[in-house]
């Protein structure tokens, strides 16, 4: 079933890429992607290190929540430009162009929000993390990464990317009118892609959240997911790669841990 539907709405999906009205949106969408991993880049830099380090309380909180903000906009605004540029196409055709632009980016403004809000449990995270020390250091990592590779075999996993990998299917099912409507539909699609990608995120929180090497290929796979038919063949080999790793890791991490006391034996 999601080969069919993949492959059944790619052709519509494509020709909404082709129309000249899309043209402009999708170039701002593109802009808007590519400020994205400028800002992240900056982040991860030196400079941005050491701006974050200076901010704790409220400010360290704004500046991480900024930083995750502009992380999804970076590697989920492209996966998602099927969905907003189709949506756009449909809405050109009922309701008047500014109106039609308008409720594409009450669309985008639904859908970043859901990816922002998960923001606040992964700072809640990176505040823990950072004062665990000993094997802890290395088995939260490893854990997240079982978790998160296990995650890939669910039927959620599943579900969800079926929904989110067919965007003609998902505007039909869930089409309101306006710009409510359309932050409704970006907030549904939000969780819906949240629930598709919801295990490699927590592999990535795992391996380094701002880590450009991950992010980047974090991005490629969740683009890959979303886009291309007959992707959810990705999901069970990337689940095998990430339980695997974090097993390696943990049972480093715990035989680093038992060293000195055998040693003394």
């Amino acid at each position: 079933m999601e080969d069919r539907s993949s492959s059944a709405f790619a052709p519509a999906v494509l020709k909404s890429w082709s129309q000249r009205k899309n043209l402009l949106p999708g170039l701002a969408l593109v802009a808007l992607a590519a400020a994205g991993w400028v800002y992240v880049a900056y982040q991860s830099s030196p400079m941005g290190t050491t701006e974050s380090m200076t901010m704790d309380g409220t400010g360290g909180g704004v500046i991480f929540l900024s930083g995750w903000t502009a992380m999804m906009v970076a590697m989920m605004v492209p996966a998602t430009l099927p969905l907003i540029l189709l949506y756009h196409t449909i809405a050109h055709n009922r309701v008047s162009p500014a109106q039609a632009q308008v409720g594409m980016v009450a669309l985008l403004a639904g859908f970043v929000a859901v990816w922002a809000a998960t923001g606040i449990p992964v700072y809640v995270y990176a505040q823990y993390y950072a004062e665990v020390a000993g094997s802890l250091v290395t088995v939260l990592p490893a854990s997240l990464l079982i978790v998160g590779g296990a995650y890939q075999f669910t039927p959620l996993k599943r579900i969800c990317h079926a929904r989110c990998s067919s965007p003609l299917f998902f505007l039909l099912r869930n089409w309101r009118p306006g710009a409510s409507g359309a932050v409704r539909l970006g907030m549904v699609h939000g969780v819906d892609c949240l629930g598709c990608c919801a295990g490699l995120m927590v592999g990535l929180v795992a391996l380094g959240m701002m880590n450009l090497v991950w992010m980047f290929t974090a991005a490629v796979i969740i683009f890959a997911e979303k886009t291309i038919p007959e992707s959810h063949h990705i999901a069970r080999p990337l689940g095998v790669v990430m339980v695997g790793s974090g097993a390696l890791l943990l049972v480093t991490s715990l035989l680093g841990g038992m060293a000195p006391g055998m040693e003394s034996m």
